[in-house]
């Protein structure tokens, strides 16, 4: 019995040294193509149904949502509020309303950070770019997502697929 406890507790005093070890070496971390392994994976078949525009009446809706609230800043057919120069600060120093076609960034994030945005406005710093209006108690949810999914017609194909997949994981 005194032999196992013995044996026992070397054993642990060997593993605590080796988790101890004031070994300088850095330890190897993961790149971002190891983290992206990680990641949940997506069909591409789940990614193609996703980034399917959305129908009819679910366009129509959020035409009709996007003309009333949306339009006046971010343009007619998603061109910004600046067109000529979507990133570039006015007179007052600040930078419009981005552009939502394929021009913009916007099919770079994903579905929950737009619905985000949409219902809690923008989080921009104000002395560098306009307040986007929180729409969480002007809009529906029908009326967000329809919004949402008239803004991706905006986009090509491979933009929507793009965006799909970052919804998706």
């Amino acid at each position: 019995m005194y032999k196992q406890i013995t044996v026992i507790s070397v054993a642990c005093l060997i593993i605590l040294s080796a988790c101890s070890s004031s070994d300088p070496t850095p330890q190897p971390t993961l790149d971002l193509s190891q983290v992206r392994s990680l990641l949940p994976t997506v069909s591409p078949t789940e990614i193609a149904e996703y980034a399917q525009l959305a129908d009819d009446e679910t366009l129509a809706l959020g035409k009709t949502v996007y003309v009333q609230h949306c339009a006046e800043c971010h343009g007619i057919d998603g061109e910004g509020q600046f067109p000529d120069a979507p990133m570039q600060p006015d007179e007052t120093g600040r930078i419009g309303a981005p552009p939502h076609n394929g021009d913009g960034h916007t099919w770079h994030h994903d579905d929950s950070l737009l619905i985000d945005y949409v219902v809690n406005g923008g989080q921009g710093n104000l002395s560098q770019f306009y307040p986007m209006p929180a729409f969480g108690e002007t809009l529906s949810q029908a009326e967000i997502e329809a919004v949402i999914a008239y803004i991706k017609s905006f986009w090509n194909e491979e933009q929507r697929m793009m965006q799909a997949e970052r919804s998706l994981q």
